[in-house]
C-alpha cells in the first residue's frame, strides 16, 4: 500500500471517530435534558397531589347543616349549623333560578363548631334550588369544600 493511500484512509478513520463522538455527545445532551424535564414534571405532580390531599383532609374536618331555608324577592334566608370540628370562614352559595340559570353569592361569616347562625344572601329572581358550600382559610388560601356541599331543593317563600 502506498503512503498516499494510507494517509487518506487514516483521515477517513479520524472523521468517522469524530462523528461518533459528536453523536454520543448529542445523545447524552438530549438524554440529560429529557431527564431534567421529567424530574421537574414528577416534582410538580407530587406537589399537586400533596396539596390536594391536604385540601381533602381539611374538608373532611368541616361541614354545615341547613336547618331551615326560605326566600323572598331579594334575599335567600338560611339557618346554618357548623356540624364538624373546624371553623367555617365563609359560605359559597350557588343558586339556580327556575330556568336553570346560575346566580352565585357568598357570605363571609365566622361559624365556630357546633354553632348556628342565620345567614342572608342577596339574590336576584326566584330560586328553584341552591347549593351551599363551606369555605375555610388554610394559610393564605381559601378552600371551597365542594365535597361538603348541601343542596337546597324547592325553596319556598318566607
Amino acid at each position: 500500500m502506498s503512503p498516499k493511500i494510507r494517509i487518506v484512509a487514516d483521515k477517513h478513520a479520524i472523521s468517522v471517530w469524530i462523528s461518533w463522538v459528536l453523536l454520543v455527545a448529542l445523545s447524552v445532551m438530549i438524554g440529560s435534558m429529557v431527564l431534567q424535564w421529567s424530574k421537574g414534571q414528577a416534582t410538580k405532580t407530587v406537589e399537586d397531589i400533596t396539596e390536594k390531599g391536604e385540601i381533602l383532609t381539611l374538608c373532611q374536618e368541616t361541614g354545615v347543616a341547613i336547618n331551615s331555608y326560605c326566600q323572598n324577592t331579594q334575599t335567600l334566608n338560611i339557618n346554618v349549623t357548623n356540624n364538624n370540628n373546624r371553623k367555617v370562614d365563609s359560605l359559597l352559595v350557588r343558586g339556580f333560578d327556575i330556568y336553570g340559570n346560575p346566580d352565585g353569592g357568598s357570605r363571609n361569616i365566622s361559624l365556630e363548631p357546633e354553632k348556628t347562625k342565620a345567614v342572608v344572601i342577596v339574590k336576584q329572581g326566584v330560586l328553584k334550588r341552591a347549593e351551599v358550600m363551606p369555605v375555610i382559610i388554610s394559610g393564605k388560601k381559601s378552600v371551597v369544600c365542594q365535597s361538603r356541599k348541601v343542596a337546597l331543593e324547592d325553596i319556598g317563600f318566607c
